[in-house]
């Protein structure tokens, strides 16, 4: 006699893929909106509102001046070289924990209605002990994705590279940036996921995958006349 099968592996092999997808690191937010800080030439920790509910803060207050945000003067970046000014408004956290020890100091970009992807072009001092790091998290402050910087410019003034993240739904609520002097400008968001054009996202293809063999293994079955165990 044969017997059955039991979907419900097959069905908790597929949700569990639904439900693993993670956020993208990218170089570039097609579709984004640039929200460009004001030339404020503040230092310290912050807050700071801008654009469309977006804070601004920092966990460095005192060394250096405090974090700087809203700068429109030089700032440098040691190997990789310097910043102008001439990229428009900047923030960096303007601290290193080689320099003056731990902990590392964080800048974080708050949105009060969350986004979908994020990101700016950015620097940093390379060869530190402890990692350069920016991250993404949700409302309630739960990491989404994080990112350790590696690149290296050559030393060349406004030079950098862009670096964001991308989730397949709005769910971005912060955006930090970790030690070593991060700097960050042209700070680009996107409100909405990103069209797809028809082809849906990995969690979705899963889900229809999942329909589709259930319903077709029902079909096989019946065809078959297998018993139900």
């Amino acid at each position: 006699m044969k017997r059955a099968i039991s979907l419900l592996p097959i069905a908790t092999l597929f949700i569990i893929g639904a439900s693993s997808v993670k956020a993208a690191v990218v170089t570039s937010i097609a579709g984004g909106t640039l929200v460009p800080m004001p030339a404020v030439d503040y230092f310290g920790p912050g807050p700071q509102a801008f654009g469309p509910g977006i804070t601004w803060s920092s966990t460095n207050s005192t060394d250096q001046g405090g974090s700087v945000f809203g700068y429109t003067g030089g700032y440098g970046f040691v190997g990789n070289g310097a910043w102008d000014g001439s990229l428009g408004p900047m923030a960096g956290v303007n601290n290193s924990t080689d320099l003056y020890g731990p902990p590392p100091d964080t800048m974080t970009f708050a949105f009060s209605t969350p986004v979908a992807a994020v990101g700016g072009f950015i620097n940093y001092l390379p060869g530190s002990s402890n990692a350069t790091t920016i991250a993404i998290y949700d409302s309630a402050f739960n990491l989404l994705e994080s990112y350790a910087l590696t690149f290296l410019t050559g030393g060349g003034t406004n030079t950098g590279q862009f670096l964001g993240f991308e989730q397949g739904a709005a769910n971005i609520s912060y955006f930090t940036l970790t030690d070593n002097y991060i700097g960050v400008t042209q700070l680009t968001i996107r409100n909405d996921p990103l069209a797809t054009n028809g082809v849906p996202e990995p969690s979705s293809i899963a889900l229809f995958a999942m329909t589709s063999l259930l319903f077709g293994c029902a079909r096989w079955r019946r065809r078959n006349k297998l018993p139900t165990a």
